[in-house]
C-alpha cells in the first residue's frame, strides 16, 4: 500500500492541511463522490495514520479516518 495513489494525495492535503481546514477529509470525500470504494479509501487512510509520528499529522488523519469511517457499511 506504500505505493498506493491515494497515499500520495492524502500526503499533500496533510502538508496542506490546518487545526481549522482538514484537506484530507475533504480529498477522501472527493475521491468518494468520484466512485471509488469507501472501504479502499479507509484503508489508505487508516494505513497512512498509523505510519505517522508528528503529533499534528496523527491528530488531522485521525479525525480524516473517523469522519470517513460513516461511508463504510456496516
Amino acid at each position: 500500500m506504500s505505493n498506493h495513489p491515494f497515499k500520495h494525495m492524502f500526503e499533500k492535503a496533510l502538508k496542506d492541511s490546518s487545526e481549522d481546514e482538514n484537506l484530507v477529509l475533504e480529498e477522501a470525500e472527493r475521491l468518494l463522490k468520484k466512485g471509488y470504494s469507501a472501504e479502499e479509501i479507509h484503508g489508505v487512510l487508516n494505513h497512512l495514520h498509523n505510519s505517522l509520528i508528528q503529533d499534528r499529522d496523527v491528530e488531522i488523519l485521525a479525525e480524516a479516518t473517523d469522519e470517513f469511517s460513516r461511508h463504510l457499511k456496516d
